[in-house]
C-alpha cells in the first residue's frame, strides 16, 4: 500500500492540512474553515490528489482537540468519497511503538 498522508491541525476556526506523497515529499498544504463546507472542501482536494498521483488508499492523522474535529470526522465519514474513515487514539499507537522498539533491542 502507498497512501497519500493527510496530516490536519484542528483548531476551532480552522483546519489546516497537509498532503504529503507515498515517498514523503510534500504535495500541498492548505487551510479550510472548520465546518462543513470546509470539511466538503477538504475532502474534494483530498480526492483531486489521489486522483492526480493515481492513488486509491488514503492515511489522516488529525490532533485530538477537544471537541473541534468531531465534527470534521462525522462529515468525512458522511461524505463517503474517502471510504472508510476510523479514529485510531494516538496514546495506544505510540505505546504499541514503544513496546515494539523495546523488544527489538
Amino acid at each position: 500500500m502507498n497512501p497519500l498522508f493527510v496530516g490536519i491541525d484542528v483548531s476551532s476556526k480552522n483546519n489546516v492540512a497537509y498532503l504529503m506523497k507515498p515517498d514523503g515529499s510534500k504535495h500541498s498544504n492548505f487551510s479550510v474553515q472548520n465546518n462543513l463546507g470546509g470539511a466538503k472542501l477538504l475532502s474534494e482536494r483530498i480526492v483531486s490528489a489521489l486522483r492526480s498521483m493515481q492513488l486509491s488508499d488514503v492515511v489522516i492523522g488529525l490532533e485530538a482537540t477537544s471537541i473541534y474535529g468531531d465534527s470534521l470526522v462525522y462529515a468525512l465519514r458522511e461524505d463517503g468519497s474517502l471510504g472508510a474513515v476510523s479514529e485510531e487514539n494516538p496514546c495506544s499507537e505510540s505505546q504499541a511503538g514503544a513496546e515494539v522498539q523495546g523488544s527489538l533491542f
